[in-house]
């Protein structure tokens, strides 16, 4: 099975452009070490299976998918992202990010992978810290506080930086879902929902089903989201969301998901507030 020439052609041409504007030097950084999950791939034949279920009712699908997302109280993950944002609507990325979630208090942690960027993690939880988004840098950008300080901010205070698309609060498999299912739903008759069979991504190893969500221009800014679901667990592999001219605007994709752990306050501590020079990745953390 191979993955659509299209997404090959996408994320070739990302790695080329990510990460211009966000790059500097990260010396004292750590590499984080995190072991990569043990690929399952179901046989041929039940593979098929799955695909021609998904494929008789892809809506309804989706549906279960989003159920089972709702049901997860705590998970690790990898994530992958780019996002075409700023005031000039620059590209950025791939920025590879290990992170925490917790349900209640909803609860995220990200912390960058790539030594080469400027930010080195982020937390939030909701009401702690005056419900502030707490962040660390890997270098000096004034006026934020020189690492290992840190800084605190609004949740939308990245979002108008150009620093994210989206705020925290945004961000999981759950949420993901939602706003998929809100838009398909709010579009009734409009939208079109095509199952385009079994893939493997680049970004992540495992077979996906692939789903393309079509709506009218006039009535979405991102007409066309491919949606990408981990055919063993059913929980989201990935997600490209396109402009009416066929651009990219943002892809998010997961990968290493872990849904066994059960995370506590400490989890979602930054590094700088533990007292250790660095995390470790989930297992570690």
């Amino acid at each position: 099975m191979g993955f659509p020439t299209l997404l090959t052609r996408v994320a070739a041409g990302l790695v080329l452009v990510g990460g211009a504007l966000l790059c500097g030097c990260a010396a004292d950084a750590r590499r984080i070490d995190i072991e990569p999950a043990r690929v399952v791939e179901l046989p041929p034949v039940t593979a098929d299976a799955k695909a021609a279920a998904v494929r008789r009712d892809p809506v309804g699908y989706l549906r279960q998918v989003a159920a089972k997302c709702s049901e997860l109280d705590y998970y690790t993950l990898r994530f992958t992202r780019y996002e075409r944002r700023g005031l000039l609507q620059l590209m950025y990325g791939p920025e590879h990010i290990a992170c925490w979630f917790r349900r209640a208090p909803f609860s995220v942690r990200m912390l960058w992978l790539d030594e080469s960027l400027k930010y080195g993690e982020s937390t939030y939880v909701e009401g702690a810290a005056d419900n502030k988004v707490r962040f660390t840098t890997r270098w000096w950008v004034p006026p934020l506080k020189p690492p290992p300080g840190v800084n605190k901010v609004d949740l939308q205070t990245p979002v108008i930086w150009g620093e994210s698309k989206r705020p925290l609060t945004d961000f999981g498999l759950e949420r993901l879902m939602e706003r998929t299912l809100a838009a398909l739903d709010e579009a009734g008759e409009d939208v079109i929902v095509t199952y385009l069979g079994l893939a493997q991504l680049p970004e992540r190893a495992g077979t996906v089903h692939h789903l393309q969500l079509e709506y009218p221009a006039t009535r979405q800014r991102t007409p066309v989201q491919e949606l990408y679901i981990d055919i063993v667990t059913d929980l989201p592999a990935g997600t490209l969301l396109k402009l009416s001219s066929g651009a990219l605007d943002a892809a998010y994709f997961y990968d290493d998901v872990d849904t066994s752990v059960t995370l506590g306050d400490e989890d979602f501590l930054l590094s700088a507030e533990r007292g250790t020079p660095a995390a470790t990745g989930p297992s570690g953390a």
